[in-house]
């Protein structure tokens, strides 16, 4: 499944995140995965798995939280499309939704 964060920040310059394997957790700390330098951002901030074909995204006990499309959330789904804002950084979430469900059989 090709999965990509896509940097949404109108300061910031462009960037993409591609999840090349799952679970995969982000934060500041240098064990994690997907490293964010954002004073926002916990070291162990959040999870981001595929569960039966869904996307998911877990705060794994941040400061500062989770949000998808505007909402703070401890766990949800992460849909085409949708904004998730980590620390001060936002990014809209891509994929397409038939392959995650082809992946999960």
């Amino acid at each position: 499944m090709n999965i990509k964060l896509l940097s949404i920040e109108a300061d910031a310059p462009d960037f993409e995140i591609t999840l090349d394997e799952l679970p995969v957790r982000v934060g500041r700390h240098q064990d994690v995965k997907i490293q964010i330098q954002d004073r926002w951002i916990s070291r162990l901030h959040c999870e981001i798995d595929h569960i039966e074909g869904t996307l998911n995204v877990r705060d794994l006990g941040s400061r500062h939280g989770v949000f998808v499309n505007g909402f703070h959330v401890v766990q949800a789904h992460l849909m085409p499309d949708d904004r998730l804002t980590i620390g001060m950084t936002s990014f809209r979430v891509h994929y397409e939704r038939e392959a995650a469900a082809l992946a999960s059989r």
